[in-house]
């Protein structure tokens, strides 16, 4: 196998790479909608937004495959990241001498088809890849190539306009790399119990300073335990991952999920005032039962329960009596026939 050579402007590369704070962050809609559409577009098995650190690439999205990084050595990224190509395409990998028996050829993902595009940082260094990927050889026209180049630009204008914003931003930039590892959930790759308790306690404290509604949710997979008992935690596991995909994708970038238990998720939105909370989040449940759940065990239909409150905190800190509150319209939603929402007196 040839490993990619290291690019001259290695430490100047880094540099920018880590500024931009997206190292171990959790997932975010802006990157997850380009990525799911790069691999509708293109018809490939796996699409995804890959950052270069020093040692691996890290999949700051990905879609058709649950990984977050792999090592940098074996990365098809890294070599157009070492060139001054505008693009790397391999039509066979298993015939190519640079990558035949590259482990990510001989095993798992089994790639054969690659094509990639260069994104650079908002200060032109080229900090990652947009990639598209398959496990079938095949050639790629101009007008796919070019569609890669427009997605890849997408990417890069995203890069210039900071989504993430207030409490989620602060507390990315606060963290080191083994603390914000510490705050995401592994499997769903949004904030775990700890993070969004975090965020929740910085978002209140705001709240309480301005004055202002903030929205807290509660929900959860109904009838989750059947399916896990049916078809087994491998299949309840993606079910839970495309659930909180779509909760991620029906939410302003202001908002904040975290994924608190089994099938159980918290979500905080700021400035959502009492009157149109329970829209809000109908929305959000709407969104979400909209299709069913691909799975290896074939499409399952899935609904949620939701219990929510808007409330203008009194007091910074306390935030455990917000979500008792939640949790428990969230215990009517259920008992009141499921699939549905139940807003907090």
């Amino acid at each position: 196998m040839m490993e990619p050579p290291t690019p001259a402007n290695e430490s100047q590369r880094l540099d920018s790479l880590k500024k931009l704070n997206l190292l171990d962050t959790p997932i975010e809609e802006r990157f997850e909608r380009i990525t799911r559409m790069l691999k509708r577009s293109l018809g490939v098995e796996i699409a995804s937004f890959v950052l270069l650190d020093s040692d691996r690439q890290f999949f700051k999205s990905i879609q058709g495959l649950n990984s977050t990084e792999t090592p940098r050595k074996d990365s098809f990224c890294a070599h157009l990241i070492a060139s001054d190509d505008d693009s790397l395409y391999v039509g066979d990998a298993k015939k190519d001498p640079r990558f035949a028996d590259n482990p990510l050829v001989t095993g798992a993902p089994g790639i054969s088809f690659y094509a990639g595009c260069p994104v650079r940082s908002p200060d032109g260094q080229r900090i990652g890849a947009l990639c598209a990927i398959d496990g079938k050889a095949r050639d790629i026209t101009e007008e796919e190539l070019q569609m890669l180049k427009d997605f890849a630009s997408m990417v890069e204008t995203e890069l210039r306009t900071e989504t993430m914003k207030d409490a989620q931003q602060r507390l990315i930039s606060e963290l080191d790399q083994a603390n914000r590892i510490a705050l995401i959930d592994s499997m769903t790759r949004i904030w775990n119990r700890a993070g969004i308790t975090e965020l929740m306690k910085r978002e209140c404290s705001e709240a309480a300073r301005r004055r202002t509604a903030m929205g807290v949710v509660m929900c959860d997979i109904d009838h989750f335990k059947k399916v896990n008992d049916t078809h087994g935690h491998p299949v309840g596991d993606e079910v839970i991952r495309e659930v909180a995909h779509r909760l991620l994708s029906a939410l302003r970038t202001e908002d904040a999920i975290g994924r608190v238990g089994g099938e159980e998720f918290l979500i905080v939105l700021p400035n959502c005032a009492p009157e149109s909370l329970f829209a809000t989040v109908e929305r959000i449940r709407a969104k979400l039962v909209a299709e069913p759940v691909a799975t290896a065990a074939g499409e399952l239909p899935i609904t949620m329960s939701f219990g929510a409150l808007s409330v203008v905190p009194e007091k910074a800190a306390e935030i455990d009596p917000l979500v008792k509150k939640a949790d428990d319209a969230l215990y009517k939603a259920k008992h009141g026939g499921r699939n549905r929402t139940e807003v907090a007196a």
